[in-house]
């Protein structure tokens, strides 16, 4: 993959939280980090008196700061992992990444992996490193003087940005580097008069020496932190959510068009008919009178017959 596939923001975890540790977002809200917290590009990490915090990269790359430090993630950009890396075994990044940070102040130390330099890879921190473990200490005083040193236990750093010409730091060695910060004038200028020019900074003073012993305990212990980190935290391949595909419209069928009658106008409501007055009910007629029993036909009684006696 080249370096214009790098679209997605890559991920880094926080580990081995030690003491008070702040993600400051965009915004200025400050949230206390905690083991794996994610971070992404435009956070800041700051760490408190006595605290530290391990960040792991998505590319394999990780950095330990030190207390009293400020760490903010310009950019970091990665081509999406093909699948789940175990970091403890990797010895180059496993795809194509850019990595941007700016120390504001205070320590760090860092491991970075083999960069895909030749497709587009990158790791900066105020100067360009390529796959070295390496210390950082940037400690502005109040007198208006910066040290800033950089140490090397394995490979080899190269600084630019201090002097005209880069310096080259071999594995070793430590380069400790002085400037001087100009203060800005106090006289206040009247209305109309232009300011005079600050004075030019004197050169950087650069000094090159071999890393004290006491360096090299900071990065030991470091660079232990860091192994111990790895060994705990994996990446899988984030979720990519598919473009949605445009479904064509369906096809309307063919159908014979009929005419389309008019509909019917509806007649007008009729008035509602008053309800009509309940009619009395009438009574039932009185059952009929039988008729009288016709009386039986009189008995005629015979009528006597005489019999004649013997006188006669």
């Amino acid at each position: 993959m080249d370096a214009s596939a790098q679209s997605q923001l890559g991920r880094i975890l926080a580990a081995r939280v030690e003491g008070d540790v702040q993600k400051v977002l965009k915004d200025g809200t400050s949230v206390a980090l905690q083991n794996g917290n994610e971070l992404l590009e435009s956070d800041t990490v700051k760490t408190g008196k006595s605290s530290s915090v391990v960040l792991v990269f998505e590319n394999g790359s990780s950095v330990k700061l030190g207390t009293e430090s400020s760490l903010a993630i310009d950019e970091f950009k990665i081509d999406p992992l093909g699948e789940a890396v175990d970091l403890s075994k990797l010895k180059a990044e496993p795809t194509v990444s850019k990595t941007s940070l700016n120390l504001a102040y205070g320590e760090m130390v860092g491991d970075v992996k083999k960069l895909n330099i030749d497709k587009g890879s990158s790791f900066n921190i105020r100067t360009p490193v390529g796959g070295t473990l390496f210390r950082i200490v940037f400690r502005p005083t109040a007198d208006g003087k910066a040290f800033f040193t950089v140490s090397t236990a394995d490979g080899r750093v190269v600084m630019e940005g201090v002097t005209a010409q880069e310096i080259p730091i071999e594995t070793g060695k430590e380069v400790v580097v002085t400037v001087e910060i100009p203060a800005a004038p106090t006289t206040p200028t009247a209305p109309g008069e232009t300011p005079a020019p600050t004075p030019p900074a004197p050169a950087p003073v650069v000094v090159t020496q071999d890393i004290p012993p006491a360096t090299t305990t900071v990065i030991v212990e470091a660079s232990t932190s860091i192994s111990q980190a790895l060994t705990t935290t994996t990446f899988t391949p984030a979720p990519t959510t598919p473009a949605p595909t445009e479904t064509p419209p369906a096809e309307e069928k063919k159908e014979d068009k009929k005419e389309e009658t008019p509909p019917e106008t509806p007649a007008p409501p009729t008035e509602p008919t008053p309800p009509t007055t309940p009619t009395t009910p009438t009574e039932p007629p009185p059952p009929a009178t039988p008729p009288p029993p016709t009386p039986p036909p009189p008995v005629t009684p015979p009528a006597p017959q005489l019999t004649p006696g013997a006188g006669g």
